[in-house]
């Protein structure tokens, strides 16, 4: 619908239209996605050729659910006027999360949503940890130089002499449980580090923008006066407001980082070797020769 369209229409006709309007396009989105040769089905051939099983399993149908909403499209890059495939949102799910939990009060969905964020904080934990001691086998470390936070966890659970022989082995060296006691302590260590690095950043960039919005209000509060309010009085109650809405999008930033954040390595430009270039011996000479018939020509007059 266009704008001209709707001028000589009443509110109803004008809801009316815009439903048949949605309707309209939801119906050809459905269509191009549930197409035989359509993205939903080249999808599904081909995560179903990534399983070997006649059964599938529960993590292998989360797998599957996400890797089906994501597909991907050519555009033209706008910097190199190039073709790009680019990823793009076949389905979403908040609608089928919202239907699923229609029926439960806000307290059981507010407990629902705590036991996921707590279950996948465990996991996240678990991922972290099995990576760094995955890291330690690479490198061909010895367990002597893990942080000295660790090594006092470790000999609170395996004992003091068990942490002193752990040190000075490796880690394919230890049991089976003894590594998993060990991935999970660095998965704490390592999952303290990112929330303590969120909350920092976090507060940093709001508060930079909270100075910048009481400075604002430090130049504008005196007109206040012109409303017969006392501007001092105005400003403490406004800057107390905004202060509260500080640590409201603190805990909110920080809350929605936490199992976004993803590590990113840092490689920095190597450094170039200047070259600097070869300068004959006949060009080096020829200024200073120049200089001494200057000096010369100076002196005759």
């Amino acid at each position: 619908m266009k704008p001209a369209q709707l001028l000589d229409l009443d509110w109803s006709e004008i809801a009316q239209g815009l439903m048949q309007a949605v309707k309209s396009q939801l119906q050809k989105r459905r269509e191009f996605l549930l197409a035989p040769q359509g993205p939903l089905a080249q999808n599904i051939d081909a995560l179903l050729a990534r399983f070997s099983a006649d059964e599938l399993s529960e993590d292998d149908l989360v797998d599957l659910l996400v890797n089906l909403s994501q597909g991907s499209r050519m555009a033209i890059d706008p910097r190199t006027h190039q073709r790009v495939m680019r990823r793009v949102t076949l389905l979403n799910y908040i609608f089928l999360a919202a239907k699923l939990q229609q029926g439960n009060s806000p307290a059981q969905i507010t407990e629902h949503i705590l036991d996921h964020l707590e279950e996948a904080q465990e996991l996240l934990e678990t991922v972290w940890g099995k990576m760094e001691l995955e890291r330690f086998r690479l490198a061909d470390l010895p367990l002597a130089q893990l942080d000295p936070h660790i090594k006092q966890g470790l000999s609170e659970e395996l004992g003091e002499a068990r942490a002193a022989e752990v040190e000075a082995l490796k880690p394919e060296s230890l049991s089976q449980e003894e590594r998993d006691t060990l991935a999970s302590l660095m998965g704490q260590r390592i999952q303290n580090g990112i929330y303590r690095h969120i909350l920092v950043s976090v507060i940093s960039e709001l508060w930079v923008e909270h100075l910048t919005r009481v400075d604002a209000l430090r130049v504008s509060i005196g007109l206040e006066a012109f409303a017969q309010r006392d501007p001092l009085v105005q400003y403490k109650a406004k800057a107390t407001e905004m202060f509260a809405e500080l640590l409201s999008s603190i805990r909110a930033g920080v809350i929605s980082r936490m199992f976004l954040f993803q590590p990113r390595r840092a490689t920095g430009p190597k450094a170039e070797e200047k070259k600097v270039p070869a300068v004959s011996v006949t060009a080096a000479a020829q200024p200073a020769q120049d200089a001494d018939q200057q000096k010369k020509k100076r002196k005759r007059h």
